[in-house]
């Protein structure tokens, strides 16, 4: 029998995860797309996109990372003559990324299907250890609650300090360096600016606290129903 300070730990790792991975999830999706470039004050695309297009070639590379194409899927996108940055002669369309953008998304597709994994077997060890042993479940459940908020409240003062610094280090951990930098010309930065990265960011750490506060909240009304406290 696995021991309830052995539950405690799994559980407190776990919910971490799960609510990081919900969030992530909830911001790769056409809504969040959506949202994000109709609201008013994201940056528009100097080289020509349109909200429109944006949408279009967006939700495409957000559907990518979530089907069981290979990068390929990507590559047969083109884009008509008058969005292109500096338009090929003799050609009708170009392609919507470059060869380096692809790798790139192959690196991403590979992180999330790791993360999403791993976020599967959190949610398994969730549930399997609150029925091994609901009380140190409860327990395990609150200390990562508290976790979670001791993260991201640091994580977010580390960012509101040194945003750039902490964007680099980031893209450093899970990507080699500097095979996610690319110039603002390249579709990727057309369609993913880093305005958008911060509004994710923020929404991270708001789901986040609000989730972790919530958990607390249905902790202690479960203990109470049980005659916990």
């Amino acid at each position: 029998m696995i021991s309830s300070h052995v539950l405690k730990l799994l559980l407190t790792l776990a919910l971490f995860c799960l609510l990081m991975m919900t969030a992530v999830r909830l911001l790769l999706s056409h809504e969040f797309l959506r949202i994000e470039y109709l609201r008013p004050g994201f940056p528009a695309d100097g080289y020509g996109f349109s909200a429109d297009d944006r949408m279009r070639y967006g939700r495409k590379t957000i559907d990518y990372l979530f089907n069981d194409e290979p990068v390929a899927f990507l590559e047969k996108l083109r884009l008509p003559l008058r969005l292109c940055f500096l338009p090929p002669a003799d050609a009708e369309d170009c392609p919507l990324f470059k060869q380096a953008e692809l790798r790139h998304m192959r690196d991403v597709k590979h992180v999330i299907q790791f993360a999403f994994a791993l976020a599967a077997v959190c949610a398994l060890t969730l549930v399997v250890a609150l029925l091994l042993d609901w009380r140190a479940g409860l327990a395990g459940l609150q200390l990562g609650a508290w976790l979670t908020l001791l993260l991201i409240g640091g994580l977010g003062v580390v960012a509101f300090a040194a945003w750039d610094s902490a964007f680099d280090r980031f893209h450093d951990l899970f990507f080699a360096a500097g095979s996610w930098r690319f110039p603002h010309s390249d579709s990727l930065i057309r369609l993913f600016p880093e305005q958008i990265f911060i509004d994710a960011a923020l929404f991270i750490g708001a789901f986040c606290v609000v989730g972790a506060c919530l958990v607390l909240a249905l902790c202690r009304w479960a203990l109470r129903a049980r005659g916990g406290i």
